[in-house]
């Protein structure tokens, strides 16, 4: 058996600290299908998606994050703990492009 959801979901959560940064659970009464996670950084706001290596998006999620993306939004899936290093890889040459910017 693999590693479930929420492990995903805890191990995003300590890898975005670990960059300063913070992500926030997302429920939306009302709105089935909105991404797992807000991450929040100096760069950026995503909604993240997660899921387990072996997961599948739902129709609701599908759409509901088709609706976020047509609205602006950065929306992402992780499949998995690898999937969580990448993400955090690309958010990292993002933030040192902004330090470098800021001064």
């Amino acid at each position: 058996m693999g590693v479930r959801e929420n492990k995903v979901e805890t191990y995003l959560h300590q890898r975005v600290t670990d960059l300063g940064g913070t992500t926030r659970k997302w429920v939306s009464p009302g709105r089935d299908g909105v991404p797992d996670r807000i991450v929040i950084l100096p760069v950026c706001i995503w909604f993240v998606e997660v899921k387990t290596t072996d997961g599948v998006l739902a129709a609701n999620q599908l759409r509901e994050h088709d609706r976020l993306r047509k609205a602006g939004a950065t929306v992402r899936t992780v499949y998995g703990h690898a999937d969580v290093d990448d993400l955090i890889e690309e958010l990292k040459i993002m933030l040192n492009d902004y330090m470098r910017c800021d001064g």
